[in-house]
């Protein structure tokens, strides 16, 4: 059997993001036969997916950086860990762990690839100038949606890209799986229709237009609530406007392991971003049969077909996101029943993990014949 081609993923935390998560999905999936994976990551607080990528065979170390400009000053470890442990390949993910990984590979002269999570254009502009000059030291770019693609293609900064979108795990986030019952949040939900979301709460993602919504739905009693799963920069602004409003209809769960089990309550996963790459979150709840309403930007229309599989919202004003709710949740019972099940039929046919990993193993044999 010949020797196992090793794979060093570079990140720059193991939060409970969304690219972070895909990691143990993906390294279970993988055939560990022919692939061993290494991970470094910089952010020693943020280590949520460690014990997940160990368990699912991965191997991890930390070098720790306080910020994105000592994390630049990591790649002499970088290098001599790569030469240590005979890596043959780095696939670097987000925008500072790209540009220390293009350094490291190419003083280590190895292949290196890069996933494009976002649309390089929302970037700040010292990430933009810093990846711009890194960019020649890669092998390829592995972009997860096409906005993202079209975004570096317009400033002609790179040639091989391939569009490689975000898959999921569509046996486990089924409806007919086993998971865990809450009776906190049976409490809270009742008979009502749920509108949720699982998301770092970061600025791009506009969670105080999502709170808008929830005000307004408490103003006209219309039988919602709005769960939201997760935490961020954001949470202080989130938490000050429910106090504000008093709002009884949100339930703010924080930071959780097993996000599925909150997911399993909700009818409708409502995206209001600025701006995304494709979302795993969104894959996840639309192979659960939630029936996503969310912004049109970034990777999502690549996903979501008005009408068809979800709704794309018309504004990104609160008060016409509650009004096409209330007309497609409440008054179009049919239709909405039809766009549940639709969800999960496009997420299998396209977006499962395993076509993700057949996808990426692709690539990295052909890379590396490649350098051969």
């Amino acid at each position: 059997m010949p020797p196992k081609i090793k794979v060093l993923h570079i990140i720059k935390s193991l939060g409970r993001g969304g690219a972070e998560m895909l990691l143990p999905e993906t390294i279970k999936v993988h055939d560990q036969s022919r692939f061993e994976f290494h991970c470094i990551y910089f952010l020693p607080w943020k280590d949520q997916m460690v014990p997940a990528i160990e368990k699912a065979g991965g191997k991890v170390t930390c070098f720790s950086a306080k910020n994105n400009l000592t994390l630049l000053f990591q790649y002499p470890k970088i290098v001599k860990y790569c030469k240590e442990n005979n890596i043959q390949l780095i696939h670097a993910h987000l925008p500072w762990a790209g540009i220390v990984a293009r350094i490291a590979g190419r003083l280590a002269k190895l292949p290196v690839l890069y996933t494009e999570h976002n649309n390089f254009d929302k970037y700040h502009i010292l990430t933009k100038i810093l990846s711009s000059v890194t960019y020649k030291f890669q092998t390829k770019v592995l972009a997860v949606s096409e906005d993202a693609k079209a975004a570096l293609e317009r400033r002609n900064l790179f040639h091989d890209i391939v569009y490689v979108p975000n898959g999921v795990n569509t046996d486990f986030f089924s409806k007919t799986n086993h998971f865990s019952q809450l009776p906190e949040v049976e409490g809270f939900v009742g008979h009502d229709k749920v509108i949720g979301t699982v998301a770092v709460f970061r600025k791009q993602k506009r969670l105080d237009i999502f709170i808008e919504v929830a005000h307004l739905a408490q103003q006209q009693k219309l039988p919602f609530k709005f769960l939201m799963v997760g935490a961020g920069t954001e949470m202080p602004m989130i938490q000050a406007l429910v106090e504000q409003y008093q709002l009884n209809n949100v339930m703010l769960a924080g930071i959780q392991e097993n996000p599925a089990d909150f997911m399993q309550y909700m009818d409708v996963f409502l995206i209001t971003s600025d701006f995304e790459g494709l979302p795993v979150a969104l894959l996840e709840s639309m192979s659960m049969e939630i029936v996503p309403f969310c912004t049109n930007v970034g990777g999502i229309p690549n996903v979501v077909n008005d009408n068809r599989n979800g709704v794309l919202l018309k504004s990104n004003q609160p008060a016409e996101i509650l009004s096409q709710l209330e007309t497609q949740v409440l008054n179009e019972i049919t239709n909405f029943e039809s766009l549940k099940k639709q969800a999960r039929n496009t997420v299998v046919a396209d977006y499962s993990i395993q076509r993700m990993v057949n996808q990426l193993e692709t690539i990295y044999t052909e890379v590396l014949q490649h350098e051969r």
